[in-house]
C-alpha cells in the first residue's frame, strides 16, 4: 500500500465526521431560544445534504481503493 493511499484511505472517514458535525450544529441551534424553531425548508435542505453526502462517499472510497 502507497503512503498516498494510506494518507487518502482516512478522507471517507473525515467526510463522514464532517457531515456528522453538520447535523449535530444543525440541532443545535434549533434548540436554542433565540433562533426560530426548526423550519420545514431548512429541515429539507438537511436531508438533501445528507442524501448527497453519504451518497458521495462511498463513491470516493471506492475510487481511493482502486489506486495502484
Amino acid at each position: 500500500m502507497s503512503t498516498a493511499k494510506s494518507i487518502l484511505g482516512i478522507v471517507p472517514g473525515l467526510q463522514a465526521t464532517a457531515l456528522v458535525m453538520h447535523n449535530v450544529k444543525f440541532m443545535k441551534d434549533s434548540m436554542k431560544p433565540s433562533k426560530n424553531p426548526m423550519k420545514p425548508k431548512k429541515m429539507i435542505k438537511l436531508g438533501v445534504t445528507n442524501l448527497l453526502g453519504i451518497g458521495l462517499i462511498k463513491p470516493t472510497a471506492q475510487m481511493i481503493n482502486a489506486l495502484d
